[in-house]
């Protein structure tokens, strides 16, 4: 957990200097949800597979249907995200992530910023997730 956290957050400081998720970042967090499917038993494979498509493949039909939209990083981000989280964190994540980063837009608005203004939103979805497994140590501790 102390590996995925931490890549939350390089990816978090990353996305937000570059405004992107390089792809070897996803791949660690993918290895990471593949163990979690190995070593960790407390959630079902179904589960985690569950968590893997739930809200990326929502996230992709947005990308297609609007390009520019979504970003590949964080569509990749959730879905490998979702094999160490599981379906109810990976939602509950999401819905942290995408409020704040919907404030955030509220507030570039409010500022005069255009509909138009571009900001990472992986950063959020981190944020987001670290929220989650934080407020949920129960479920990875057993306690």
């Amino acid at each position: 957990m102390i590996t995925f956290l931490i890549m939350l957050i390089v990816i978090a400081v990353v996305d937000i200097k570059t405004m992107e998720i390089p792809n070897r970042f996803v791949v660690i967090i993918g290895i990471i949800g593949v163990m979690a499917m190995v070593f960790l038993d407390h959630l079902t494979l179904g589960n985690r597979l569950l968590g893997f498509i739930c809200i990326s493949l929502p996230l992709l039909v947005i990308a297609l249907i609007k390009p520019g939209a979504i970003g590949g990083g964080d569509i990749k981000l959730m879905a490998v995200s979702g094999l160490y989280l599981g379906l109810e964190l990976t939602i509950l994540s999401f819905f942290i992530g995408a409020t704040c980063g919907a404030i955030y837009g509220i507030g570039l608005l409010i500022k005069g910023k255009g509909r138009k203004e571009e900001f990472p939103l992986g950063p959020f979805l981190c944020s987001g997730m670290i929220i989650a497994i934080v407020t949920n140590l129960t479920v990875y501790t057993g306690r």
